[in-house]
């Protein structure tokens, strides 16, 4: 269950109401309810009181609530908002990248090149952040309930233990829980080398070993490409298996990224939350040269098992650990 802080990170969209919007909440339409129920169907059973189809790819909810928000990204939704609503989406088509066993990221010369006049950091100043992204492309869906929600999230992501927030697990038949998922809300930080100025940076979150890119900004030319390729190195040095990069845009795939149906990402999201639940995107603590981690190369699987001497150890969580987790009763009240 979710402790007092987590629910008053609620925000006050709640109850405004947008000319987007009908009152229906539920946003479905008579003539459309067949096409509602089979969208609908892609919810779990567990989140049908607090979420239904509203149109496309998005769904509709009135709850801000952290808790929910994790579960939805922890089920392969990319959490949006208007004013007043939150709007999960579920892309028909998700544009990827893989990273791992073998990495697909393209890398140009002339942004290697450039990079060295750069550093690059995560979790430094998620507010500057915020602000970076308001700037460039206004409000757009970051409306401040949603903004809270990340805030909340963030704070238990960059604690000592970089434990999240704890997403639910659970049995689709029996809405049992059957296990916990850590779901992680980070900012990533570009820096200029020579002034120190932020020169852009991003929101993103991970589940197991995918990480999401929510949006993000740039104040200087280039700093936005540099920070793709050093991010995207630093996702492979942390053991990140896929960079999902939302809707398909023309350098999403010249940086490698690759289009997959909605099912079979939300089938590796599925299998990663169990899988990969340690995976944490770090920066060693300290802003980091972009040339150095964009020249970085990955050993080869059994080189690198070999320097390490042992597998790695499967992470647990410590006993009794179920922190941050909200259950199919709690989050309606």
């Amino acid at each position: 269950k979710g402790d007092a802080a987590m629910n008053n990170s609620n925000g006050n969209g709640n109850d405004n109401t947008s000319n987007h919007h009908s009152s229906d909440t539920n946003g479905i339409k008579n003539e459309e309810e067949e096409d509602a129920f089979d969208a609908n169907s892609l919810l779990p059973r567990y989140l049908l009181p607090l979420v239904r189809h509203y149109h496309d790819d998005f769904y509709v909810s009135r709850s801000f609530d952290p808790r929910l928000i994790v579960q939805l990204m922890a089920e392969g939704f990319l959490p949006i908002a208007t004013q007043g609503y939150l709007l999960p989406k579920l892309h028909v088509e998700r544009c990827v990248l893989q990273l791992k066993p073998n990495s697909n990221l393209h890398i140009s010369k002339s942004t290697r090149k450039k990079s060295k006049r750069f550093l690059l950091s995560v979790n430094e100043c998620f507010d500057e952040v915020v602000a970076g992204c308001h700037r460039q492309h206004g409000t757009n869906w970051l409306y401040p309930p949603i903004v809270a929600a990340f805030r909340a999230i963030h704070q238990r992501t960059t604690g000592e233990n970089s434990g999240g927030v704890n997403a639910m697990i659970m049995d689709h038949e029996s809405l049992d829980p059957t296990d916990v998922t850590p779901v992680r809300l980070y900012t990533v930080e570009v820096w200029n080398a020579e002034t120190g100025a932020l020169a852009g940076g991003e929101l993103g979150y991970s589940v197991g070993g995918i990480y999401s890119s929510l949006t993000g900004f740039s104040n200087e030319d280039t700093a936005g490409s540099v920070q793709l390729l050093a991010l995207g190195k630093l996702l492979m040095q942390c053991g990140f298996e896929y960079w999902d990069l939302g809707m398909t845009l023309e350098y999403k795939t010249r940086l490698g990224a690759e289009l997959i149906p909605r099912t079979e990402f939300v089938s590796k999201v599925k299998r990663s939350r169990v899988e990969s639940k340690g995976v944490v995107l770090r920066c060693g603590g300290s802003r980091r040269n972009a040339k150095e981690l964009v020249d970085w190369e990955q050993r080869p699987a059994a080189a690198a098992a070999a320097a390490c001497g042992s597998k790695q150890k499967k992470w647990r969580f410590p006993a009794g650990e179920k922190g941050g987790c909200i259950t199919s009763t709690s989050i309606i009240r």
